[in-house]
């Protein structure tokens, strides 16, 4: 019970860092960036649709841009490694996807995602944010599953459910 309780208070963390990183940029494209994801937790979490105002220009990732500190990439290691001790750590999972999206591996953090629906499958968050990771890397359908779960899941709250039906609607376009 204890580590069930520890998980549903993580995801709610990774959820927001990892549905705030400039989703204004990712879904007024055409498709989902390539570029390194740059954080932004204070931008409003509002996938451009058919209607919305253009979103700034993406960020140009040239050699004036900051690129991972060798703390970041110190802690993103040190994540995996801990992952890899311990593969059924919620903690220990969360907190590697946390750092995966902060480095821009979309693949490792969708995969520690992943791993933490198997420990426990009901997780709206964490469908969200899996399918909006998918999303990203341009795998339309898994994304489309995993946002049409967390939608329709009678565990999401009202929050999770409308921001599935949103993104929902950018990748049916």
């Amino acid at each position: 019970m204890k580590r069930h309780d520890t998980m549903r208070a993580l995801v709610p963390a990774l959820l927001s860092m990892c549905i705030l990183f400039d989703f204004n940029e990712s879904f007024a494209q055409s498709g989902p960036t390539s570029a390194p994801i740059a954080p932004s937790l204070t931008a409003p979490v509002s996938p451009a649709g058919p209607s919305a105002a253009p979103a700034p220009a993406a960020p140009s990732h040239d050699a004036t841009t900051s690129l991972p500190s060798d703390e970041q990439r110190g802690a993103y290691e040190k994540a995996f490694q801990e992952t890899l001790g311990k593969p059924s750590d919620p903690e220990a999972l969360a907190k590697f996807a946390e750092l995966a999206v902060g480095m821009g591996d979309i693949e490792g953090a969708i995969s520690a995602l992943e791993r933490l629906l198997l420990i426990d499958a009901d997780q709206p968050e964490v469908k969200l944010e899996l399918g909006v990771l998918y999303y990203r890397l341009g795998a339309t359908e898994p994304a489309r599953a995993y946002l049409e779960a967390a939608r329709t899941s009678p565990s999401s709250s009202s929050e999770t459910k409308a921001r599935a039906e949103t993104f929902l609607l950018s990748v049916k376009q």
